[in-house]
């Protein structure tokens, strides 16, 4: 319905907004132009992931930019930017540099950019962000190109951490000022999300300072923790924001930070950082589920990732570490999909053959000393007949999401 309506708004809006001469038809087309674009936000928001996006371009959308909350509030009648003006050039040729008062279009702008980053992000293979299909490449540099110059053309006072939220919390736009910047971060850890996984072990990690790995790790981890601190600002100050979208963040940044207390020596702060932030994490989506239903199925996911991992933790330093693939993605996906999939369960026959080696050579006196080895030789041996495989590759694929995502939203959104 929203893709609708905006499609025939683009093609029965391209009136200039000089031929509203009156006063009062200037303050209907700007609230029409609001509307617009808040419609287009939302639909991007709640598309996120798709397959099939609407086709509208943004560039190509002939219905202008809103004007500043300023102007709008005062009435005044100012030169209006187009969607094609979304750039350096344009925008530094002008003197302008947006700011919060800008706030929706800078929202619009990245929300057109993140829908587009996550679809490549669900429908790549995993090696293609790192460069070794030309094609993919080219697409993963044009939006990576599109991401910074939209963060460039932001004044510093939009831009967390160089701005805190709590003087935005102030002047009212606390949550505008979270969505600019969740949506960055979004972009950022979509874009970056296949290097982190391709070296699990931090003794791996290569030395070169410019390495696309390292860069790729940095990148992540700390986007990840700047998510979880902007939210907690926010509630600090009393004024926190629940929201499916900020939900989807913190969902996406606790797997991060789950990673992160398994690989704790790439962690900015290390094992004991990596703990609080996934804490901090579960506590926000905990809160969440009281709101929205989609975030039932995210704490859900969460808790059986919290389980893997757990158990991949101890075994880190010992012989499932060597294995090929272990802590990284199945590299036989063709394309990320939910990760809210279903397993389908062996049945009780093969899983008694698998279990029956571990519990012949375990002596009672031995089970309790013997725990850890115990769960390293599961692990290793699940995985070899076939039934952990499936618990594994679920686990590490991230959070992409599929038309489903959005599921629960229709409660009061």
């Amino acid at each position: 319905m929203i893709q609708s309506l905006l499609k025939t708004a683009d093609d029965h809006m391209e009136h200039s907004p000089d031929d509203f001469h009156a006063h009062s038809h200037q303050i209907t087309y700007e609230q029409l132009v609001r509307t617009y674009w808040c419609c287009f936000a939302q639909d991007c928001e709640l598309s996120s992931g798709a397959r099939q996006h609407f086709a509208l371009s943004f560039r190509q959308i002939s219905v202008p930019l809103p004007i500043s909350d300023c102007d709008f509030t005062f009435g005044k009648s100012t030169p209006r930017l187009r969607p094609a003006d979304m750039n350096c050039a344009s925008l530094h040729a002008m003197g302008i540099r947006l700011g919060i008062d800008q706030g929706l279009t800078l929202v619009t702008r990245g929300f057109d950019i993140f829908v587009r980053i996550l679809r490549f992000a669900n429908e790549s293979r995993r090696d293609r962000a790192r460069g070794s299909c030309s094609s993919s490449m080219r697409i993963w540099n044009t939006l990576k190109e599109e991401l910074d110059e939209w963060r460039s053309l932001q004044d510093i006072t939009v831009r967390y951490p160089e701005t805190s939220a709590p003087v935005h919390v102030a002047l009212g736009y606390g949550e505008l000022f979270a969505y600019i910047n969740l949506v960055y971060f979004m972009s950022i850890l979509f874009l970056y999300r296949d290097c982190l996984l391709s070296n699990p072990r931090a003794s791996d990690l290569p030395e070169m300072e410019g390495d696309d790995t390292a860069e790729a790790i940095g990148h992540l981890f700390v986007v990840a923790q700047h998510i979880g601190a902007i939210l907690s600002s926010l509630e600090s100050c009393a004024t926190p924001v629940i929201t499916p979208y900020a939900g989807f963040s913190v969902f996406v940044a606790a797997h991060i930070n789950m990673y992160g207390t398994v690989c704790p020596g790439r962690y900015p702060g290390g094992l004991a950082r990596a703990e609080h932030e996934k804490k901090m994490n579960f506590e926000y989506l905990e809160g969440l589920c009281r709101f929205w239903d989609v975030g039932k199925s995210w704490w859900r996911t969460l808790q059986d990732a919290n389980r893997f991992y757990e158990t991949a933790r101890p075994t880190q330093q010992g012989s499932v570490s060597d294995r090929p693939g272990h802590l990284t993605l199945a590299g036989t996906l063709d394309e990320y999909g939910d990760i809210r999939v279903s397993r389908p369960d062996l049945p009780a026959a093969q899983r008694r053959t698998i279990a029956a080696p571990a519990a012949s050579t375990t002596t009672p006196t031995m089970r309790g000393r013997s725990t850890s080895a115990a769960r390293r030789r599961s692990i290793l041996e699940l995985s070899e007949h076939g039934e952990f495989h499936d618990l594994e590759t679920e686990m590490l694929q991230w959070p992409f999401i599929d038309e489903t995502w959005a599921v629960g939203f229709d409660t009061g959104w």
